[in-house]
């Protein structure tokens, strides 16, 4: 089964902010999204920060596990993606 692009953007997400085994729920990351889109409605680029402070407030276990290896998916890409209107069959 292939992974949704909300459910690649939350996997990203768990692994770079080390978030515990449920999350982000679909709420949390529907809020991240908003507070990253703002930032991209205002011409920011978000940065790591950015993504950083959106993560850690709408995520309380936002630091609190941690992954083997790195994955280095690029976060602004992956929201692209999650934001796309899903394709017609």
């Amino acid at each position: 089964m292939q992974m949704t692009e909300d459910q690649k953007l939350a996997h990203g997400l768990k692994i770079k902010f080390g978030l515990g085994p449920y999350e982000p729920s679909a709420g949390q990351l529907a809020a991240i999204k908003r507070s990253i889109q703002a930032l991209k409605d205002q011409g920011i680029q978000p940065t790591h920060s950015d993504w950083e402070h959106a993560v850690y407030q709408y995520c309380p276990g936002a630091g609190t596990c941690g992954y083997s290896g790195i994955d280095n998916s690029d976060l602004n890409a992956l929201l692209m993606l999650a934001q796309r209107p899903p394709a017609k069959r």
